[in-house]
């Protein structure tokens, strides 16, 4: 697979944390997906595309095999989430970065190695055979098909404990939240309905401290806590 690479400021930030490791541990599937993402036209219809939770945990196991401190694997891979694989989530940017903070905190206290699929890797990203640790990798998928286990344990493993310990809608959703009461508030001072701040509110897209879209029993809770909000006014505005 000839794959041109660009050398995005990313991959030169990571050769530099690595310094002279990185000869030996930026595997081609590595310095692909860091230069290119996730690249959607290697896809055929039908193929199974892997979401950006894949691509991040992938590479947060990686940078702990390569030595990375926890740290350091954070605060480079944040920048890298938000702006390489932005494109293929539906999440907000800040609600990616809280999500590859969490990826990044339970996967190094999980034990969970970094074991690639070599050539059938579901990224469809560069490999090749002169790769360091194409041999190695190679023995440990012949040795996990041989003693027969189920070949997503290790994915269904992490899946657990990220659904367990992945961070509340509350957090995720926080900075949306307090986008919107900025609106709330700034609506309020102008003398603004409660219909039309709902209309406003969903039509920006901001969620609710939980990611829901707004209601009036939503807005009404919310209101009572806003200082612009006073004696029920707001609630007789209808």
């Amino acid at each position: 697979m000839d794959i041109m690479m660009t050398h995005t400021p990313f991959l030169t930030r990571l050769r530099a944390l690595l310094d002279d490791r990185g000869r030996d541990v930026i595997y081609p599937c590595i310095q692909d997906l860091v230069d290119n993402g996730l690249t959607l036209a290697r896809f055929s219809p039908g193929d199974r595309i892997p979401p950006r939770q894949d691509v991040t945990q992938y590479i947060v196991a990686w940078c702990k095999h390569a030595g990375l401190t926890e740290e350091e694997c954070r605060d480079w891979l944040i920048e890298y989430c938000a702006v390489m694989l932005s494109s293929i989530s539906k999440t907000s940017i800040s609600g990616i970065r809280h999500s590859t903070k969490s990826n990044v905190k339970y996967i190094y206290q999980a034990d969970i190695p970094f074991v690639c699929e070599c050539d059938n890797n579901p990224f469809k990203a560069q490999c090749s055979g002169n790769c360091p640790a194409y041999a190695d990798m190679q023995a440990k998928l012949t040795d996990r098909k041989n003693k027969g286990p189920n070949i997503g344990h290790d994915v269904e493993r992490l899946t657990a404990v990220m659904e367990a310990r992945s961070p509340s809608a509350k957090e995720t959703y926080r900075d949306q939240f307090e986008t919107a009461l900025q609106v709330i508030r700034s609506e309020i001072e102008r003398g603004t309905k409660r219909k039309t701040i709902i209309e406003l509110l969903n039509e920006r897209g901001l969620k609710t401290r939980t990611g829901r879209n707004w209601t009036y029993s939503i807005l009404g809770a919310e209101l009572s806590s806003i200082n612009g909000c006073h004696d029920g006014q707001c609630d007789r505005e209808r």
